[in-house]
């Protein structure tokens, strides 16, 4: 399903608009100024729900953040919550999937023993994107923050 064109104040209208990638691309990158940086942000999109997809047997996506605004300056990064349908599944993760999963995350606060440093924060897919992950019964604090504005939400499932 297409997005929505952008309103007149340069975002998507309102609400949740489900959307595969190829939809995903034609509104936030073909149909946006400064389609060279919107390219490299959509390339690390694709690369980030590739493993989200391989961690998460289903689930959504919700897209954010200055790549879903059509700007007069080129968007520096974007925003990606997962929404997994079966929380189970994470839980149940062994070692190799728990840390994957946590490389799909913006950690705050990051404490390194080998080289020894702190890190204030630790973005996925080298600071392109903040990466969240939704808790169940959270959806409505993340929509009502993600929505802020009067801003439209694409939303990837699979």
């Amino acid at each position: 399903m297409a997005l929505p064109y952008w309103t007149p104040h340069n975002l998507l209208p309102p609400g949740r608009h489900p959307a595969d990638l190829a939809d995903v691309y034609e509104r936030l990158v073909f149909d946006a100024p400064h389609q060279n940086d919107r390219e490299i942000l959509f390339s690390a999109l694709n690369s980030y729900l590739g493993v989200a997809r391989r961690i998460m047997p289903t689930g959504r996506a919700w897209i954010g953040g200055a790549l879903t605004a059509r700007t007069p300056h080129p968007p520096l990064g974007l925003d990606v919550v997962l929404l997994p349908d079966e929380w189970g599944a994470l839980k149940r993760l062994d070692d190799t999937g728990r840390s994957a999963l946590y490389g799909l995350l913006t950690l705050r606060g990051v404490i390194v023993g080998q080289p020894a440093m702190y890190l204030d924060q630790v973005q996925p897919v080298g600071g392109m994107l903040d990466g969240f992950l939704c808790r169940p019964g959270d959806e409505e604090i993340w929509e009502q923050v993600w929505a802020s504005g009067g801003r439209g939400i694409p939303e990837v499932i699979w």
